[in-house]
């Protein structure tokens, strides 16, 4: 994706965000906001917090491998429309086989009321630390218990906005070299581009919450936010937005100013008790959570600016995925670069593996964008620029080049066939097929599709793209158009309904990824269609290596070899399992069929009977 149509979608997306919010003169007042939190372990003052209940189940040795119990900070997002708690419905809980008991601790003078369920809910009515308490019991009577403290205290301000400088107790004070970068991002400038007319001639109470600081209209919340910093300063919507306005409220209103735009404690939480308390080591009393519930205050705002709600169907949100549980901790320590959100951020910020975090993280909107750097288009970490394992260097991915960086083999194909210690390729070979190469090849080359070359952007410009036609809304609410495409990276919905729409750019007429096949290439004398086709491939030489003496399990590590397995053996059981990635009919069909024959060809001696070959 070029930079300038990085720039028109943007334009764009903010304009459908403002068209969202309704149109009413730049001096009207909007409905009231619907409630949100910020998942966040800092928040202001008359602000609700919401945090969800979690559990390890315990092992068979509950005294060895006690159950655990965890808290996950929730957002309340603008999309669920929650005006009162007792609006809020509760979400089914992620896990199975537990009761919750939660209790808090409040500090003094707060009169805080504990909603409970699968969420806990209260409001921090009252400055000071609040200690959340959860015991989790499984049907065994094994009981885990954890706490949450959350923070409640003031903003602060950053200071360091576009004509303003900071005084000793703000944010880029201190952090001069963040404050720099995130001047440089869209969220350093949305309320002064809007208060100047150049995104739309209104600004309401809901675009105000979005596009500036601790903006919280209700009574309770007194907190040093953007709104009561106004009130007392006498500052009000302008009743043209045009330019020059921002100059002006800096001159006239450099203390409200200061609270304007998305900036730090929008995200980090208000930071009077980071500036000026003693803060443990381990309690920097800031928040510095990745939840993407954060990032739904503003992006889970209306149906064309739901970005939070389509991730909510992906697999990178899915807090019980054996790829994010399993593979972490110091044991793992290769495999947290895809498998941590946080190891993720270590590795590409080039941290040295034996340095970099290892913790649980599931792959939230920070973990692929940083909130703190513009350089590349859309704040990724990664663009344009990868090198696979195998040393394929792949230049101008754009934006996939982020996918790229964890949905690859892992492996050298010669190293693992080759060398003393055979090994075979990681779940996902997307990269490589795309990009016709990662299969162990004998040094032959490969005819190969030409999706890699001519799908703009690779895999965003299908697994990110959107859906054509109006869907019906399911029962959440939620219609179908989000349940594919977009930050959901899926390319069928729930209900099975595939996403041709973007397959028909080229392929005109289509209604289905199963498209007929040109040739038989499996030899089973049917033409049938290209899954069809890569499936009987599979199972012929699946055979082809048994019989050789290779033992294919259903579990890692998938094969087992003969002493005496020769290189074309295991050349043959590497492209098996390469080959076995769900997608690489799609991804790459030419590559994956010529490389299934030229397996069986080299474990048989003969070429797949019947079957048009298009192996050299």
């Amino acid at each position: 994706m070029s930079r300038h149509l990085y720039k028109m979608l943007l334009v764009l997306g903010v304009a459908l965000l403002l068209m969202a919010f309704g149109a009413i003169s730049a001096s009207g007042q909007g409905d009231e906001p619907p409630i949100t939190t910020s998942a966040a372990n800092v928040v202001g003052v008359g602000n609700y917090v919401a945090a969800m209940a979690y559990a390890v189940p315990a092992g068979e040795d509950a005294a060895a491998e006690p159950a655990q119990a965890l808290i996950f900070p929730f957002g309340i997002y603008p999309l669920m429309n929650v005006q009162s708690i007792d609006d809020f419905q509760q979400p089914e809980s992620p896990v199975e086989g537990f009761t919750w008991e939660w209790s808090l601790e409040a500090p003094d003078g707060s009169a805080a009321e504990l909603v409970t369920g699968n969420v806990a809910i209260f409001l921090a009515d009252v400055e000071g630390d609040y200690v959340l308490t959860l015991n989790a019991t499984d049907e065994s009577g094994n009981t885990a218990t954890t706490t949450w403290t959350v923070h409640a205290t003031t903003y602060v301000g950053n200071g360091g906005s576009e004509g303003l400088e900071p005084d000793f107790d703000q944010c880029a004070f201190c952090h001069e070299d963040q404050a720099a970068s995130w001047r440089e991002t869209g969220h350093a400038s949305i309320f002064t581009r809007a208060i100047n007319g150049e995104l739309a001639p209104m600004l309401t109470d809901e675009m105000m919450s979005h596009f500036t600081t601790g903006y919280n209209t209700s009574p309770e919340a007194d907190n040093g936010g953007f709104d009561d910093v106004a009130r007392e300063a006498g500052w009000s919507v302008p009743e043209t937005l045009e330019a020059g306005n921002w100059e002006s409220m800096i001159e006239e209103f450099p203390e409200v100013a200061d609270m304007a735009n998305v900036q730090c404690e929008a995200c980090h939480g208000p930071g009077n008790f980071h500036v000026n308390l003693a803060a443990p080591q381990d309690d920097p009393m800031i928040s510095l959570g990745m939840s993407a519930g954060t990032c739904a205050q503003c992006h889970a705002s209306s149906t064309e600016h739901n970005t939070v709600v389509q991730w909510e169907q992906s697999g990178h949100s899915d807090m019980n995925a054996q790829a994010f549980w399993y593979p972490i901790g110091e044991d793992h320590a290769a495999c947290v670069r895809c498998h941590s959100g946080v190891g993720y951020i270590d590795y590409v910020n080039g941290v040295e593996q034996a340095e970099a975090r290892t913790d649980y993280q599931v792959i939230t909107c920070s973990v692929c964008h940083d909130p703190h750097d513009a350089e590349n288009p859309n704040q990724l970490r990664v663009f344009d620029s990868v090198v696979l394992p195998n040393g394929t260097d792949v230049t101008d991915a754009g934006p996939a080049a982020t996918c790229m960086t964890c949905h690859n083999a892992r492996t050298v194909p010669e190293t693992s066939v080759e060398g003393e210690n055979f090994s075979v390729p990681h779940y996902s070979t997307a990269a490589e097929l795309m990009n016709g190469t990662g299969g162990y090849d004998w040094g032959e080359t490969l005819p190969s599709s030409l999706h890699g070359d001519v799908v703009p952007d690779t895999c965003i410009g299908c697994h990110m793209s959107a859906v054509l036609d109006e869907q019906p809304a399911n029962a959440e609410g939620v219609t179908e158009e989000h349940m594919v495409g977009g930050h959901t990276f899926s390319m069928t919905a729930a209900d099975g309904t595939e996403n041709v729409a973007v397959c028909q750019t080229c392929h005109e007429g289509v209604e289905t990824f199963a498209f007929d096949a040109e040739d038989d290439y499996d030899g089973d004398g049917t033409v049938e269609t290209n899954q069809d086709e890569i499936a009987g491939l599979l199972e012929a030489l699946t055979m082809a290596v048994q019989d050789a003496g290779v033992e294919v399990l259903d579990h890692h590590p998938y094969f087992t070899l003969p002493e005496d397995a020769s290189v074309d053996l295991k050349g043959a059981v590497y492209n098996l399992k390469f080959a076995r990635d769900d997608a690489s009919t799609i991804h790459n069909f030419l590559y994956t069929v010529s490389l299934l024959q030229l397996s069986y060809e080299k474990v048989t001696g003969e070429p797949v009977p019947n079957a048009v070959l298009v192996a050299p």
